[in-house]
């Protein structure tokens, strides 16, 4: 069972890309191989990347209460949607992420990984929350 837990900083290249701190990299494990899916936080200015595995779990929850024919379902499936991107994770542990999803959480140079259990919070180190 995946668990992250622990706070490592980490920096942003000019090009959006970062490293996962090596301890959640392990914790992945075979799970590495999948994509990663970096959605932007309802609630502050950060970032939450999930696993693909336990991400398909949540959507397909969500979109199981949704009548696809329900206009007002239909627009919170569309917003649902476009608040995530599935990212791959290079061998080294390194991730693109995307312009917009930076500007988003205001993260420019320091960030901040967070274990949160079954997903991991990434937030600037210059706008704490």
């Amino acid at each position: 069972m995946i668990e992250f837990a622990g706070t490592y900083n980490a920096t942003i290249d000019d090009k959006g890309r970062i490293v996962l701190p090596s301890s959640f990299k392990k914790e992945l494990g075979e799970s590495a191989q999948e994509s990663l899916v970096i959605e932007k936080n309802l609630h502050k200015a950060c970032l939450d990347i999930h696993p693909e595995k336990f991400w398909r779990k949540r959507v397909e929850e969500f979109k199981s209460v949704l009548d696809p024919f329900d206009e007002d379902d239909d627009s919170l499936l569309q917003f649902f949607y476009q608040n995530f991107v599935k990212v791959a994770m290079a061998p080294n542990g390194r991730i693109n992420i995307p312009a917009a999803y930076l500007e988003y959480a205001n993260l420019e140079k320091g960030a901040e990984f967070i274990g949160m259990g079954e997903s991991i919070r990434l937030l600037s180190t210059t706008l704490r929350l």
